[in-house]
């Protein structure tokens, strides 16, 4: 018969067992993806107050105390699920540039549009939730994060420099620059929760939400309006 000493042996036994699996650059590679996976099936499915340690342990063969081997807070892995996004984004882009060998402004801006709307869910994430991840996140996490960033929008340049020999450095920054500055405000006006566009409609019954992909198209077309 097993005493309750008996139980707390063997939970702590399995929980050090888990942890001195992973002592591999390959294993603690592998315990990571399985914790942002079940980050990002919460998230997509319940939204972002519904992922905390015990949802994702319950998601996960890794118990809830051993998450913090890898991770300190639910926004460290938020990060990494935004990483991997952004790597998934990029490989998009660039593989279609490989595909494609002219594009006209119209066409180009259709295309990030477009490229947009498969990435629609983690626009939530850096349009209302970043300050929340980075302020949570150790210096170190973020460091990658940014500069998974910055490798992103270097691949919006390649873009820009394939398609339009012509623009300069110059224009190239500016344009990601308001990229990430249209899409982000374009978000939070045209994803307004229930309480927010019964506001909106009491302010102006005429008044329209207007289409987030419509603005991103337009903005866009905007920015290259000198190119």
């Amino acid at each position: 018969m097993l005493t309750i000493f008996d139980t707390v042996s063997s939970a702590y036994y399995a929980e050090f067992m888990e942890y001195q699996r992973a002592r591999t650059k390959e294993q603690i590679a592998d315990r990571q993806a399985e914790i942002i996976a079940a980050c990002d099936a919460i998230y997509r499915e319940k939204g972002y107050e519904a992922v905390h340690f015990k949802a994702v342990s319950q998601m996960t063969s890794i118990s809830r105390s051993s998450i913090y081997n890898y991770y300190k807070t639910k926004e460290e892995i938020f990060l990494d699920v935004l990483i991997q996004d952004y790597i998934r984004w990029k490989k998009e882009l660039l593989s279609h540039y490989k595909r494609t060998p002219r594009m006209k402004k119209n066409q180009y801006c259709l295309f990030i549009t477009k490229s947009l709307k498969k990435h629609e869910k983690y626009l939530e994430l850096i349009t209302v939730y970043l300050y929340q991840i980075e302020k949570n996140s150790s210096l170190e996490k973020l460091i990658s994060f940014k500069a998974e960033i910055h490798q992103f929008l270097g691949s919006i340049q390649a873009g820009l420099s394939k398609y339009f020999p012509g623009i300069t450095n110059r224009q190239k920054q500016k344009f990601v620059f308001y990229l990430m500055v249209i899409v982000t405000g374009a978000y939070a006006h045209t994803h307004m929760t229930e309480k927010q566009i019964q506001a909106a409609k009491y302010a102006d019954p005429e008044g329209k939400t207007p289409d987030f992909h419509q603005v991103c198209y337009e903005g866009l077309l905007m920015l290259l309006s000198d190119v």
